[in-house]
């Protein structure tokens, strides 16, 4: 399960910001997973309060943001929203396309006191 590895990845980092910032308790952390990220949210927010156990972040809210898919047409141009990583240009039918977001994971924010 790498969800975990994400998990004490994402508490060392906000509780080092935290630090930095002179929080001395973290009360919510909002993360951006895209859907096709490979990153299970019921599986981070399973792990998230384990991990946090004992850190400035314990007792600290979890909250994900599910990303959809974007992609843009190599072949016309057209920017369009794919039902799934194979689905095919909606205006010219093309499977060149650049995928723009939904395969990526970041921490968006966290708050403390």
């Amino acid at each position: 399960m790498h969800e975990l590895s994400l998990c004490e990845s994402i508490v060392a980092m906000v509780a080092e910001s935290a630090r930095r910032e002179g929080l001395h308790r973290v009360t919510r952390v909002t993360v951006d997973i895209g859907v096709a990220s490979a990153i299970d949210p019921d599986a981070l927010l399973f792990c998230f309060p384990i991990v946090t156990e004992g850190t400035a972040a314990a007792g600290a809210e979890l909250a994900v943001n599910r990303i959809a898919l974007k992609a843009r047409c190599a072949s016309c141009g057209t920017g369009f929203s794919p039902e799934t990583l194979i689905s095919p240009c909606p205006s010219c039918g093309s499977h060149d396309r650049t995928l723009l977001a939904g395969r990526d994971m970041r921490v968006v924010s966290f708050e403390g006191e």
